[in-house]
């Protein structure tokens, strides 16, 4: 149990504190005075005036945020204009440009992530002419249940002819006419076994049963890199797709919360470190694209109105903001 809570504050923490981040550096490049840095919410444990800016480090880690000066709105009847450091003295495209940072500095993170876990391991190589025929895992309900075999093996004849390759397996395996007999690799010793006509199913003849070990390539640097870009694209992509999906098929939308996110952690940190680093990631991969979103209250939805503002030359009123969040309250 302390081991699954000391997870969640190592996954979220970071995540937090680089979306806060992100709003922080955003008021520092366009003139935007910080009045408060916190992580977490609720009693102040510790704080740090520093210039104009108290940094604070409050009781319950899990949130925090960043407190520009002045209000988010300012009401064309004001008394005064706002001041030139407050954030709503800036133009459309400088308030736009805080509000999303902080998902960014998400993707960043996650980018990052990625990119070190792809340099390490190394990359999926998904051309069967590259992979060899080394048995990952085994189907249930398939013919290789009924056979010895074991993750690691390595097949290297069926009915006598030579497997260099997985296409070399898949191709045998599309040719095969009666029983099939594999030779296979483990520990330096080679054990044959036979599976017979009648074990393959009717609906599918060709396929034995077994998954392709990964194999990964080594990357360099570079291309770590450019591919860590690449998985928040392609994770940023799926995800939308599944999600229209479900909307398309009137079905509601797989969305783990609090208690889900506390039990994917808890699996995640009892598998492998690789696992656990991963799922930082993709969390916060996960909490910048659901920021984006353009719902009011979100930072999505305040950097449409700033869209509107640079569209329309003025804010949108209070009675048109107060009708897009009673929408969304009713959805």
């Amino acid at each position: 149990m302390l081991l699954s809570i000391i997870a969640v504050l190592v996954v979220l923490s970071p995540i937090v504190i680089i979306h806060e981040f992100g709003h922080y550096i955003a008021c520092r490049l366009t003139g935007i005075r910080v009045n408060e840095f916190s992580f977490g919410f609720g009693k102040i444990l510790w704080h740090k005036k520093v210039g104009d800016t108290d940094y604070q480090i409050r009781a319950i880690p899990f949130g925090g945020f960043v407190e520009p000066a002045g209000p988010m709105f300012h009401p064309d009847d004001a008394p005064e204009p706002p001041k030139p450091y407050e954030f709503a003295a800036k133009k459309w495209y400088a308030k736009f440009f805080m509000v999303v940072n902080g998902a960014l500095f998400n993707y960043l993170l996650a980018a990052i992530i990625f990119g070190v876990l792809i340099y390490i391991k190394g990359m999926p190589e998904t051309d069967p002419v590259k992979l060899p025929a080394t048995v990952g895992t085994i189907a249930k309900g398939y013919p290789a249940e009924k056979l010895d075999l074991k993750e690691g093996d390595v097949i290297r004849l069926i009915n006598g002819e030579e497997i260099a390759t997985w296409q070399d397996l898949t191709q045998a395996m599309a040719q095969r006419k009666g029983d099939v007999t594999l030779t296979y690799e483990r520990d330096g010793k080679a054990l044959t076994a036979t599976v017979k006509d009648s074990d393959f199913k009717a609906d599918s003849p060709t396929v034995l049963g077994v998954t392709v070990a990964p194999t990964f390539k080594p990357v360099s640097i570079w291309e770590a890199a450019g591919l860590g870009f690449y998985q928040c694209y392609y994770w940023t992509k799926f995800s939308l797709a599944s999600l229209a999906q479900s909307f398309t098929k009137k079905k509601a939308p797989e969305l783990a919360g609090p208690i889900g996110i506390v039990n994917v952690i808890h699996q995640s940190v009892h598998r492998s470190l690789f696992d656990f680093i991963f799922l930082i990631a993709m969390l916060s991969l996960a909490v910048g694209m659901f920021n984006l979103f353009p719902i009011p209250i979100l930072d999505g939805g305040y950097a449409l109105v700033y869209l509107w503002e640079g569209l329309t030359k003025k804010l949108p009123t209070e009675k048109m903001l107060n009708h897009a969040a009673n929408v969304v309250l009713c959805m």
